[in-house]
């Protein structure tokens, strides 16, 4: 498979089944992400995998944060969304509850759908990814363009991913579980195992602007 056919198959999945990624396949995404490169060649990505009983702790503990407590990420997330973000952000949105057959009014289904993310879907590995706290943005774009290598390199060996925010809200959770210090930022964490096909979830599917809505091409 080569990089745009993986750029092309992968999606984010939100049910998985329990069946562990082998150990040298779940390594090898993060042994070929690693080329990814960075800025004066850093390397700021810090991450922590969790696996079986960490897993379980892991998120057993994000949902009952979830549950009772209020968010308090260490990177704030935006509170506006202007056009047109607004627009992409509430149509994934809603191909995402149409697909698991929420309705709008369904206060209940909602919830209930919300507090998955804090499960990671039930994906069998969880990474969770920060920076040193002396990096501003400049490492947090170096971080996302490794982010993009452990996504296609993990599509390319057939493994499904989701990448979450939410993952990040609770980051004492985190820090606990994972022995992740307070000089790392916590910014995102990534799902990682295989696709439940069956689940309604990942029937959806969303869709990309035409590259003009992004992109100038200047000739003169």
């Amino acid at each position: 498979m080569d990089v745009i056919e993986a750029l092309a198959r992968r999606r984010s999945v939100r049910a998985f089944k329990p069946d562990l990624v082998p150990e040298e396949t779940l390594r090898r995404i993060f042994v070929e992400a690693q080329r990814t490169p960075s800025w004066c060649n850093v390397q700021p990505w810090r991450v922590w995998v969790a696996s079986g009983a960490s897993r379980v702790a892991l998120t057993e503990g994000m949902l009952e944060q979830a549950k009772t407590g209020a968010p308090h990420p260490d990177v704030p997330f935006p509170t506006e969304y202007p056009e047109p973000y607004g627009a992409r952000r509430k149509a994934c949105g809603g191909a995402l509850y149409e697909a698991m057959g929420v309705q709008r009014g369904d206060g209940e289904g909602r919830l209930a759908a919300w507090l998955r993310n804090f499960v990671a879907f039930d994906a069998p590995h969880v990474a969770i990814v920060g920076i040193d706290r002396c990096f501003d943005l400049y490492a947090a774009v170096d971080v996302g363009c490794w982010l993009e290598s452990l996504l296609l390199v993990a599509t390319s060996l057939g493994v499904s991913t989701c990448a979450q925010a939410s993952l990040a809200v609770y980051p004492s959770v985190s820090r606990r579980v994972l022995g992740i210090g307070e000089d790392v930022r916590i910014l995102f964490g990534v799902g990682l195992g295989y696709e439940d096909e069956a689940a309604p979830a990942n029937r959806c599917r969303t869709t990309r602007e035409p590259v003009e809505a992004n992109v100038t091409f200047s000739k003169d």
